[in-house]
């Protein structure tokens, strides 16, 4: 009988050993994270898109929706103009820097990091976006899993509801959703424009926990020769007055 209850002590711990263990999936830190995902888009260097921008007037409780060129450079150069429209609304970014044109006339002119966002889905050392995403405010060493938009992702940055994160696709490793101080992005539609080359072909800005911007990518070019001299800030002001118009929210 000991024998007996002996050898089906031994079977029982058998079938336990080779049951699949039940436990808490493993979550990568948000250093391999960004390495991945840096890795999706480490051959675009600089990037010429063409868009459909929607801009809501809160005040007016009206749209409106035009065409816009984007230029992107890596690691940190950005301008978007008004198709056909000089100086209607003219956007420059370089290092932390940035100006804003609106109706030829100055409306902003100094320090941003308004558009981090632009320079997710661009060629970028992990080291530096992680410099950057801690500057916004985003605690690197808070790493969990959550669900957005039938999505699971890694969520780098605190839990609670409206504090700095980032949101990035577990298996594909874009990014979904950044979020920090007033404003918030979503990337979605992402679309295979050359091969293995990927881009949200969607962007939605919000402001304040309200959507105020659209952007639609209607044509995309990879790595153009782009002049450099667009992005010159010094050059630029010099073309513009300075307007009146305080545009802390002016839309990106």
């Amino acid at each position: 009988m000991g024998r007996i209850s002996n050898f089906m002590i031994f079977v029982s711990l058998l079938v336990i050993a080779t049951l699949p263990s039940v436990g808490l999936p493993y979550i990568l830190p948000s250093t391999q994270i960004i390495e991945f995902m840096t890795n999706k888009f480490a051959r675009i260097k600089a990037l010429r898109i063409i868009q459909h921008t929607k801009v809501k007037d809160l005040d007016q409780e009206q749209e409106r929706v035009f065409g816009e060129i984007i230029y992107l450079k890596s690691p940190y150069l950005y301008r978007s103009e008004m198709v056909g429209q000089p100086g209607k609304r003219l956007i420059i970014h370089n290092k932390t820097k940035s100006l804003r044109i609106i109706n030829r006339s100055i409306s902003y002119d100094g320090e941003s990091q308004d558009y981090l966002y632009r320079f997710l889905v661009l060629a970028q050392s992990p080291g530096r976006l992680l410099e950057w995403l801690k500057a916004v405010g985003i605690n690197l060493d808070k790493v969990s899993l959550t669900r957005f938009e039938g999505k699971i992702a890694y969520l780098i940055g605190e839990k609670e509801e409206g504090s700095p994160r980032l949101l990035v696709d577990k298996d594909l490793f874009f990014p979904l959703l950044l979020k920090y101080g007033d404003v918030l992005f979503r990337f979605s539609d992402y679309g295979e424009f050359m091969e293995q080359i990927w881009y949200p072909y969607k962007i939605v800005y919000s402001f304040e926990g309200t959507t105020v911007e659209e952007y639609t990518v209607k044509d995309i070019t990879a790595n153009p020769s782009i002049d450099v001299s667009l992005f010159d800030i010094p050059r630029i002001r010099a073309e513009f007055g300075v307007s009146e118009l305080n545009e802390e929210a002016l839309p990106r």
